[in-house]
This record gives structure tokens, C-alpha cells and sequence, in this order.
């Protein structure tokens, strides 16, 4: 009993990343942009620079847990991606994932971020095809 509570599991917090950045159609170039991940109550954050064409990238993000063994626990990882802009801070993706594993739709959406700091964010929602309980809610500036 007690080997099962600790053995641990892989975690998607966040798939490959890959986006550019604009304001107002003209490449934003060496902007910090945030990732943070939350799952467990724990912030797992890393940064990247956009380069001349105002493009950026993270790579995948997963840690072991021990979290999903739990009977009480409620998997849910929340992922933001940010920027600061002349000291405004834009939201250029938010998601609230049920579960720990990621589908292609919502990696896809990740991996071509195209963001023009001008645009509302819009919110909408995409679900997982493995599993018709699980979706994820997403608000961003990007357009695909």
C-alpha cells in the first residue's frame, strides 16, 4: 500500500511551445515572455526572448508526482503565458487542463501561437478526444 502512494507519475504541465509576438502587425523583438505552469500548488516558471521576428519557444514540460495516486486529488494543471509591454502585462494564452495527460488539438494550439498584443483575448474551449469529460478552457490574444 505504501509503495503504491509513492510511486510517481508523469505530469504533462505543458507541451512544446512555439509562437511570435506582434504589436499591432510589427514584431515585438527581445520581450521576455513568462510560462508558468500551476498543478498541486506548486508554480513550475521558466522564460524565453523573442528574437528579431518577434518568434519564441519553450520546450515540453513534465514532472513526476505523486499527486495522481490520491483519491482526493483533482487533477487540473493551469497554464499562463505572459509578456510585459510598455508596463502592461498581456495574457497571450491562459488554459485550465482537466487531467494530466495533453491531446493533439490543444498541443497544436500551443505550437503555433501567433499573438498581436492589440487583438481582445477570446475565450473558447476544446475538448479531449480520448475522454469526453476532460476539456480545456482557453482565453488568448492568438489567432490561428
Amino acid at each position: 500500500m505504501l509503495g503504491m502512494l509513492r510511486s510517481q507519475k508523469v505530469v504533462d504541465l505543458s507541451p512544446t511551445v512555439q509562437g511570435r509576438l506582434f504589436n499591432n502587425k510589427v514584431p515585438i523583438s527581445s520581450r521576455k515572455i513568462m510560462r508558468c505552469a500551476i498543478y498541486g500548488g506548486e508554480k513550475y516558471v521558466d522564460e524565453a526572448l523573442t528574437d528579431v521576428n518577434g518568434y519564441f519557444s519553450f520546450t515540453e514540460r513534465a514532472i513526476k508526482s505523486s499527486l495522481p495516486n490520491s483519491i482526493f486529488h483533482e487533477p487540473n494543471v493551469q497554464l499562463y503565458i505572459t509578456t510585459k509591454f510598455d508596463e502592461n502585462v498581456y495574457l497571450i494564452w491562459f488554459s485550465n487542463q482537466d487531467g494530466t495527460l495533453l491531446n493533439e488539438q490543444y498541443s497544436a494550439y500551443l505550437n503555433s501561437l501567433n499573438g498581436d498584443i492589440v487583438e481582445n483575448e477570446q475565450s473558447f474551449w476544446t475538448s479531449d478526444d480520448r475522454a469526453s469529460d476532460k476539456s480545456y478552457q482557453i482565453h488568448s490574444i492568438c489567432r490561428w
